[in-house]
């Protein structure tokens, strides 16, 4: 990919793409003006060195950034050139806030993997091992009302960097580009295949490495394509303008509708004033379970539910969505806020879905998170294994799930 790094003879900066998917390059000043086409092998490495040297110098200790999402960028950026992937790791908030006071960015080969989960599981294939307890990481932080500043930055990985010609298959250097995503779009639309689309955009590329994406990026995006336009427009009117109706009849009705670049209904949401009144009582506590669909449209039903002094499942919001990406739950998860004057709740419970997982933490910092005991057993059971004959293990695995009222008597019963 270095190759793309300069754009002309007369260049001075070098462009990266936006991992936003946004139209602005980001530019680093460099001191040779030149293309690669003009250097030789040792000389191109030089370049390429200068680059990341250019990243480093942006991330050392004690520098300034304008965000926590600025410094993830800027990351990115200089893995893409490394050669490694990032991920999101811990984050804090200040003491009894909502407002979070630093972040992780980590390898993706950081940490190890869970054997455990593999214990009596026949795997459908063999995948790799990837994680290497890499302790590569950036971590900024701020002061109360002060800036970001660069806290740690640790560089040195313990396995070897992804080969040049692999780097635009790193997960956090992938991204479809708007005017991509228009191509891909128009010619499915105009009837010619996925695959022969693809084929044709990495062709004009010349090869995959300079597309940006994969072919399962392109697939998964014609998918979410797909799935955002099931609402037909006479549907979509009918909803708005019973929401409408009743926003007029009923002051303290919410509603809120996201909508696609095609101008379509993608997710909606709605709570009435009942919803709202147990939500200040009861809202310490929400469940969001997204295992429902509807029938006609494959929408996702995800409400929002929680439990009343009587130990009653009490209502706070309901909401239907097109798909399940990360910024469509972030969408649904600020609308829910906002819809709750900003009340945040402290415990959320979802199922394993990792786009949700992901929005929680963004929308939610805070809040603790934990996964629902219902999808934690229904998942439990495929592992299992032999142990599904084991009415024994069964009894201890109840004890540990349903009958335990603290961490110490949970961890104590585990251990029998």
């Amino acid at each position: 990919m270095t190759e793309n790094y300069f754009t002309s003879p007369e260049a001075n900066v070098c462009d990266f793409p936006d991992l936003n998917g946004n139209d602005e390059d980001t530019e680093i000043e460099c001191a040779d003006q030149c293309t690669f086409g003009e250097l030789g092998r040792d000389e191109h490495i030089e370049v390429h060195s200068s680059i990341i040297e250019e990243f480093e110098s942006r991330l050392v200790v004690g520098q300034t950034v304008k965000s926590a999402g600025d410094a993830y960028l800027l990351y990115c950026k200089y893995a893409h050139a490394k050669g490694f992937s990032v991920k999101k790791g811990d984050q804090r908030c200040f003491p009894h806030t909502k407002e979070l006071q630093s972040k992780d960015f980590e390898c993706s080969r950081e940490g190890v993997k869970d054997e455990r989960r593999s214990i009596n599981r026949k795997p459908v294939y063999q995948k790799s091992i990837t994680r290497t307890r890499c302790k590569v990481r950036l971590k900024v932080g701020r002061e109360w009302g002060g800036e970001w500043k660069v806290t740690k930055f640790l560089m040195e990985h313990n396995h070897e960097m992804v080969a040049s010609d692999q780097i635009h298959l790193l997960r956090s250097s992938r991204n479809i580009s708007h005017a991509h995503k228009s191509t891909l779009k128009a010619m499915v639309n105009a009837g010619i295949s996925p695959t022969t689309a693809f084929s044709y955009m990495e062709s004009e590329a010349h090869g995959p490495q300079n597309l940006g994406f994969t072919r399962k990026d392109a697939f998964d995006y014609l998918d979410r394509l797909r799935r955002k336009t099931k609402i037909e427009d006479g549907d979509a009117s009918a909803l708005l303008q019973y929401f409408i109706k009743k926003s007029n009849k009923e002051t303290s009705f919410y509603c809120s509708v996201q909508m696609g670049d095609d101008n379509r209904m993608m997710n909606f949401f709605f709570r009435d004033y009942r919803c709202m009144i147990d939500f200040e009582y009861f809202g310490d506590v929400v469940s969001v379970d997204t295992t429902y669909r509807t029938n006609r449209y494959d929408l996702i039903c995800a409400p929002f539910v929680g439990i009343n002094h009587h130990k009653q499942n009490v209502m706070f919001g309901l909401a239907f969505m097109s798909d399940e990406t990360e910024s469509s739950f972030e969408w649904l998860f600020s609308t829910f806020l906002e819809s709750m004057n900003g009340k945040q709740p402290e415990t959320v419970f979802t199922d394993q879905c990792q786009a949700m997982m992901n929005a929680v933490g963004t929308i939610f910092p805070c809040a603790h998170h934990r996964l629902c005991q219902w999808h934690i057993n229904q998942n439990a059971l495929s592992h299992f294994g032999s142990l599904n004959g084991d009415s024994r293990f069964k009894e201890l695995w109840y004890e540990c799930m349903s009958r335990c009222d603290s961490e110490e008597e949970f961890e104590a019963k585990w251990k029998l």
